[in-house]
C-alpha cells in the first residue's frame, strides 16, 4: 500500500458504497489513511474491511453531511484519529424520490438540496478551516450526479 499518497490522510464522504467506496479503495492503494463517513454505517464498515483486507489503514463513522454538528464531528474524528486531513472527497449525495419537476414535493426537494448542495458546502467549509489551521493546504474534490439531466423522461 505505497504510492503517491503515502503518509497522507483522506476523508471520503459517501464512502460506504459506489463511487465513494471505489475512491476510498484507490486512495488507500496509493498509501493514504482513510476516514470514511457515510449515513449508512454498515456500508462504511464494509469499505473499511475491504481496505484493511487489502493492507490499508481506514476507519469510519456515521455522519449526515447536511447537519453542521455531524460535519464538525467528522472533521474532529479524522484529526483525532490521524492527526490531520490532507485531502477530502465530498461524494455523499442522494437522488431523492424520482418524479417529474412539477410533481416533486417540497420535502423531497429540501432533503436533496440539504445533502447534495448544503452538505458539500458544509464539508468544504470545515475542511478548508482545518487546512488553514494546519497551515500547509490540502486538496478537495467534489462529485455530482448526472441525475440533473433527467426530468421529463421519467414515466
Amino acid at each position: 500500500m505505497a504510492g503517491i499518497l503515502q503518509g497522507k490522510v483522506a476523508l471520503v464522504t459517501g464512502g460506504g458504497s459506489g463511487i465513494g467506496r471505489a475512491t476510498a479503495l484507490r486512495l488507500a492503494r496509493e498509501g493514504a489513511k482513510i476516514m470514511i463517513a457515510d449515513y449508512v454505517p454498515e456500508g462504511a464498515e464494509r469499505s473499511v474491511k475491504l481496505i484493511k483486507d487489502a493492507g490499508g489503514e481506514a476507519t469510519c463513522m456515521a455522519a449526515d453531511v447536511s447537519v453542521t454538528k455531524q460535519v464538525e464531528a467528522m472533521i474532529s474524528k479524522t484529526v483525532e484519529t490521524y492527526g490531520r486531513i490532507d485531502c477530502a472527497f465530498n461524494n455523499a449525495g442522494i437522488d431523492g424520490k424520482a418524479s417529474r419537476t412539477h410533481e416533486c414535493t417540497e420535502e423531497n426537494w429540501a432533503r436533496v438540496m440539504s445533502i447534495n448542495l448544503t452538505g458539500v458546502w458544509l464539508c468544504m467549509k470545515a475542511e478548508l478551516a482545518q487546512f488553514m489551521k494546519q497551515g500547509d493546504g490540502g486538496a478537495i474534490v467534489n462529485t455530482s450526479s448526472d441525475a440533473r439531466l433527467i426530468d421529463e423522461a421519467i414515466p
